[in-house]
Order: C-alpha cells, then structure tokens, then sequence
C-alpha cells in the first residue's frame, strides 16, 4: 500500500507543495450504504481509495483496485440494489490530465474489481454509475459529456443521449420509473418513463415490437391561465400526460400504422391511424400564434423506435377523462396485431376514490351523449327552422357572451346548460355530486320533450 496523501509521481514538486498549509489527507467524496445489509457501507476518496465496512463502520478494509493510482478521485460508489457483495465506482483521474473513462465493479465484496468502460470514448471521463433499481444488470453512466447505458452490467456501453445538452453530468438517480440527471450548470433533466429499456435489458426487439407501457397517473393537464413565456424564452417542455406508448418498427410500414385503446370489456376508447392525419390548422382563421396551438400526432410509420402519448381522454383530445383501470393497447402494423395492457392509476394527491372516478366517468358519457344528440337535432331544426331548436342570444355590444336563453324548453338552453354541468362533473377528481346526478335527470327529461317535438 502507499502512503496515505502521497503526490502521484507525475506531479512536480512545487505544485505538490502547494497545499496552502494543509496537508493532504483524502476528502472522503461518496459513502454508499447497501440497501441489503444495514452494516455494509462502502466509501471512496479523492486521493484514490475504496473502502468498505461490514459491521456498521466499526472496522474499515481498504479495497482499491491495484490499478487505482495517487490522486485518483473516487467520484461515486453505488452499492448494488440486488447482490450485498456487488458495486460499482466512478473515477475520475482529470486532475491528473488523464481524461479517460475510468469505472469499475466488484462481485466479490471488493476482493476484486473489474474495468467496465468499454463504449464509453476517451475524452468522456465517468463522475457516476448508477444501478436500476428494477432491472439486474441495467446501468447508468454519467461522464464529463453525457449520459450512457449498459444492458449488460457495465461489460459495454452506448449513448443514452437523446436531446440532453452535451454538458458534464454529475449525478444520476432513478425515479420510480424515470432517470433524472443532475448537470453542471445545465439544470436537472429527466428522461421520462424507462419501462423499455428495462425490456430492452432483457430481450432485444423483434422486426416489430410493441413495449409494455409503465403504470400512468392520471393527472390532470395544466391551464393557460397565467401569461404564456414568449417563444424566445428559454425553457424546457414539461412532459406530456398520459400513457407513454413505445413500439419499434425493424422496417418502415408497408401501409397505415394503427393505435387502439381498448377498456377492460373490450369497448374502443380511442383509436389512431397514421392513414387519418388530423386537418391542419389554417393560420388566418385563428387570432394567435401557431405556436399555441397543440398538436394532434399520428403513429409515425418510419423504422426504428418511436413514442406515442395517450392523454387519457376518450374518443379526442376534447373528449372525457377516463378512470382508473387497465385497458389494453393494440398497434396494428402490416396486418399484424401486437397487443399490451396498461394500468392507468389515480392522481395520488387527489382525494378521489377509483370508484368515485369512475361514477364520475359514467355520468360525464352520459351528459356527452346527450349533448351529441341535443345538438345534431339543433342543427337539424334550425335547417327545418322549427322554433324549438331555440335561437341564440342577440348580441349585446355591451356583453360578448350575451345573454343566457330564457327559453327553458328550447334545445339551446338544454345545449348551454349540458355544457355548464359537463365543465362542472370534470373539473376536478371527484365524484359528482347529488346536485349533478339531479341536474343531469332534470336536463335528460326537457332534451327527451324537445326532442320529441321535432
């Protein structure tokens, strides 16, 4: 063993004495307690030494691997979530003008190590390894210029970095089922749902693959209510809500791609097809910037690896809320079906119950029903022009909404008012109230008059 603090060879003299009247002794930089064993932790330091303790702290064995010189700054250790004798460490040697990768692992409790770096490029030196919590054998790397991933344990590596700046990363934890990553000087970032590369860890993908989606919260979409950033301000996009969809295609699509959910009965929810894109938006019959206006993707048809976002609402992106539960996912491809089940679990802050939701769901379909009959009759008698479709208020230069019908029979008031309750039973996770359930009866019985009378 060395001395402890020793200058490594390479070091001049006076910049070896350069200490500023403190001596050198090691900083300890990580301490990683197993998650297996209360009394094993392990440490590291910036003068190049490991060390684990098995009882708690009371004894220390020094552990270094042989190939660990002077000055050798032991970044971070992370102990293994699936075997009490397994670790990983991340060195960093760019004090020493050495740049490369530098990590190591150890099966046998630190007797002996080995180097895990390959596909990891000189250049790139590693400040952290971190294990899946989920998945055996599924690593992350962060190094002085991205992130990277192992399916293998560490014995090889590829990037892993997507849009992420190309800035130093220096810290990585995992989420439940999301990566997070802490950069220097470029905020935090966070890779969202990594359920397929933890399939992927276990079985590389056929020519066409559909991914088993990770649990979805249903969280309810924000407002524009406060003043929108302009275009030119520097910011990041929030995640999308909703059911992260992945499939890989080997080849592109010989024809339409095709994307279904399905309820637990087997009744279509909502269904997608790369042959049916959406109409796009003329810009002169909107009052403001295209950038605002959300967008209505298709399954794309392209190879290699895409995501696709269900926003849990039925039918359209206007349509309603679904509840809690399991529902099936169906990517059809080249007239072949591939199919997945996705659970989609209640927003856990709100107090809602899944059975609240889900009364809340079925009086929402119901109102949605009814509003789609009362206003297809209202266009057909406003075409015949019977008087019971009703008439709109008359404008009022003083008020742009106008005035509310009086006209408490007219298919119009039962359209507004239909509306009202609709906004009132989704606005928040609950379930309707006996006011909505009575509102809705009341509304059902004038629709049924007035629809009788056309």
């Amino acid at each position: 063993s060395r001395e402890a603090g020793a200058a490594p060879s390479n070091l001049d003299p006076p910049t070896a004495a350069d200490d500023n009247g403190v001596k050198r002794h090691g900083v300890v930089y990580t301490i990683a307690p197993s998650p297996l064993r209360a009394d094993l932790i392990w440490a590291g330091t910036d003068d190049g030494y490991l060390w684990v303790t098995r009882d708690g702290g009371n004894h220390w064995t020094n552990v270094t691997p042989s190939a660990v010189t002077p000055w050798s700054k032991v970044g971070l250790i992370e102990a293994s979530h699936f075997e009490s004798g397994t670790a990983y460490a991340a060195i960093d040697r760019h004090r020493l003008d050495d740049y490369k990768p530098y990590a190591y692992r150890t099966r046998d409790g630190g007797r002996t190590w080995t180097p895990i770096v390959r596909g990891i490029p000189d250049g790139s030196f590693v400040n952290v390894v971190r294990e899946d919590p989920k998945h055996r054998g599924l690593l992350y790397a962060g190094t002085e210029k991205g992130v990277y991933v192992s399916f293998n344990n560490g014995d090889d590596w590829q990037p892993l970095q997507l849009n992420l700046p190309i800035t130093s990363i220096r810290d990585i934890a995992v989420h439940g089922d999301d990566v997070v990553v802490a950069t220097h000087g470029r905020a935090f970032w966070i890779l969202d749902d990594v359920a397929t590369l933890r399939q992927l860890a276990s079985d590389a993908p056929g020519n066409t693959t559909l991914f088993a989606p990770a649990v979805a919260y249903r969280v309810r979409p924000g407002n524009e209510e406060g003043t929108p950033l302009p275009i030119d301000e520097p910011q990041a996009d929030n995640p999308a809500r909703g059911v992260y969809i992945d499939y890989y295609l080997g080849d592109a699509a010989n024809g339409p791609v095709t994307l279904d959910v399905l309820d637990a009965s087997g009744n279509a929810v909502r269904h997608w097809s790369s042959a049916q894109p959406p109409k796009p938006v003329d810009p002169k019959s909107i009052s403001f910037l295209m950038h605002w206006v959300p967008a209505n993707p298709v399954p794309a048809t392209t190879a290699g690896g895409h995501r696709f976002v269900w926003d849990f609402h039925r039918g359209s992106p206007d349509g309603v809320l679904v509840p809690p539960g399991r529902y099936t996912i169906r990517l059809g491809v080249n007239g072949k079906s591939y199919t997945k089940t996705a659970e989609v679990r209640r927003d856990p802050r709100a107090p809602a119950s899944d059975a609240g939701l889900r009364a809340q769901y079925a009086l929402a379909l119901k109102i949605d029903a009814l509003l789609h009959d009362v206003e297809a009759a209202r266009q057909r008698a406003q075409k015949a022009h019977k008087p019971i479709a009703g008439k709109g208020p008359p404008d009022n230069p003083d008020d742009s909404v106008g005035s509310y019908s009086n006209d408490f029979t007219s298919l119009y008031y039962v359209d507004n008012a239909l509306q009202t309750l609709q906004g009132a039973v989704e606005s928040a996770d609950a379930a309707p109230t006996p006011a909505m359930q009575s509102a809705y009866r009341k509304l059902a019985a004038i629709a049924r008059r007035a629809l009788a009378g056309l």
